[in-house]
């Protein structure tokens, strides 16, 4: 019988755990890692320097006692000095002096002093090892009397040029091992101490940051479920952690912009287009209720009819535009000429009214833009401005370079109030009833303007006209065309 394979018990147990707990335990054994190896690092480094210094002390017991020796009084010999030196010098309980002073007339075997407290085993072991064959420069080495460790460092002693004697310094290590262990232990007791304070960091951060992405996770949650007025909003510093919280807010309030664009937006179009729709299936009823109604009637039917429709075509086909405006392959950029533009515009405009009609190209420039959406934008424009004024009024399109592009349409028609201004790139929105307009042209223009990174400006007044301005800015204005006016 064939079971279920199943899998690693400890991967499943740490599957279970909790996402800041095993960031924890990942962050605590790296901790760990690191610190060890910090110690063991240093206690190579603790030994190697200790052991050097150690040496270094013993090596110089032989210059200190040189130095003695080369300036006692002429009338005391060699080995009274050495033995008033062994007797009075001090020294470290752990360390014993042995001087070995050569003979005269080449005895082999030389008049060995030694310290009052030194050991007679290990002196005699030192002597042993260390004096042959004679010490010629320090020796160091290290010996084993029971179970104790010593080192000794064998230093020949020279006077006037002339080999007199070896000093061996010999010291118990077990002072070196206990100052090595008194070093190892601070060093174990502050990496511990890193450890800890490591760790706490760690769990304070990781709650902090945890913290926060829970709370992002939460929001983003509920926003999912359709609640977007949801933020996360969070007030703690400028970091990662803050920009991603920062951002998820930036992003719902963005996306429940859209959403409420959207619901407005379907609430304006189902609004408008009640209308057009009552008044054509009012008119079809009627006529239908009328089988007798005569041509004039059956012809004035179709013709409300129809232009109702042309009405509400136009209306849908400018919602496309604006739904597309949103998108950010909205416009098609290439090379415009300024001058060719406008007047393009102005042939165009003269056949809408008889209105005095004035044209002002400004500077030759080129610019970076949508030349179909400027266009239809200018029209736009001045198609309200025709609508604003009598046969004896002028409107005048024109464009000026100032540091950035202005292309302007004035009027002198009867104006708008402030209260008209305020309404009047909304949506649906119309100046007052005496226009039919769908009401969406200038959010077209609007539209159109910022999607060349520029602005729309309006100056108004009753009774004095108008003034509508679409303003591209200087970073789409070709540099060629800008030398090229210079020059001119």
């Amino acid at each position: 019988m064939t079971g279920t394979p199943r899998g690693n018990p400890a991967v499943s147990r740490w599957r279970r755990l909790g996402v800041r707990t095993r960031l924890m335990a990942v962050h605590m054994t790296l901790m760990t890692v690191v610190i060890g190896a910090i110690v063991v690092q240093s206690d190579r480094v603790l030994t190697a320097r200790l052991n050097t210094q150690f040496n270094r002390d013993l090596t110089e017991e032989g210059a200190e006692f040189t130095n003695a020796a080369s300036i006692r009084p002429h009338d005391q010999s060699l080995q009274a000095f050495t033995r008033f030196y062994l007797n009075t010098h001090l020294r470290p309980s752990s360390l014993s002096l042995i001087i070995a002073l050569n003979r005269p007339g080449g005895i082999a075997q030389p008049d060995v002093l030694v310290s009052p407290d030194a050991n007679s085993t290990v002196s005699r072991r030192v002597v042993a090892s260390m004096l042959k064959p004679p010490v010629r420069s320090p020796r160091i080495a290290t010996l084993t009397v029971g179970a104790a460790q010593y080192r000794a460092v064998a230093t020949p002693i020279a006077l006037s040029g002339r080999r007199v004697a070896t000093m061996i310094a010999v010291r118990n290590l077990a002072n070196l091992d206990a100052e090595r262990n008194s070093q190892l232990t601070i060093a174990v007791l502050e990496g511990l101490a890193a450890l800890i304070a490591a760790v706490i960091a760690g769990y304070l951060l990781l709650g902090r940051v945890l913290r926060v992405v829970s709370e992002v996770r939460n929001t983003a949650e509920r926003a999912a479920g359709g609640d977007l007025s949801l933020r996360v909003g969070y007030r703690g510093p400028d970091d990662e952690v803050g920009r991603l919280a920062r951002t998820v807010d930036t992003m719902l309030e963005r996306i429940d912009a859209a959403f409420s664009a959207q619901r407005r937006l379907l609430s304006d179009v189902s609004h408008q287009l009640r209308t057009p729709l009552t008044v054509i299936r009012g008119h079809l009823e009627v006529l239908a209720r009328n089988p007798d109604a005569d041509n004039d009637e059956r012809a004035g039917t179709i013709a409300l009819v129809v232009d109702e429709l042309e009405h509400i075509s136009l209306m849908v086909e400018r919602l496309l535009l604006l739904g597309r405006a949103l998108e950010p392959d909205f416009i098609d950029e290439e090379p415009i000429d300024t001058h060719a533009l406008l007047e393009d515009v102005f042939d165009a405009a003269e056949f809408l009214a008889p209105r005095r009609w004035e044209l002002e190209t400004g500077p030759p420039l080129v610019i970076r833009g949508d030349r179909t959406k400027l266009r239809g934008a200018l029209l736009n424009l001045i198609d309200n401005a025709v609508k604003a004024t009598g046969e004896n009024d002028t409107i005048r399109l024109s464009a000026r370079h100032n540091g950035e592009l202005v292309l302007e349409v004035a009027d002198t028609g009867r104006g708008l109030s402030h209260a008209e201004q305020q309404q009047l790139f909304k949506r649906f929105s119309r100046p007052s009833d005496r226009y039919r307009g769908s009401g969406l042209g200038l959010a077209i223009v609007k539209a159109v303007a910022e999607a060349h990174d520029g602005r729309v400006e309006l100056d108004s007044s009753l009774g004095q006209g108008s003034r509508f301005r679409i303003v591209i800015p200087q970073q789409r204005i070709a540099n060629a065309a800008l030398e090229k006016t210079a020059a001119n």
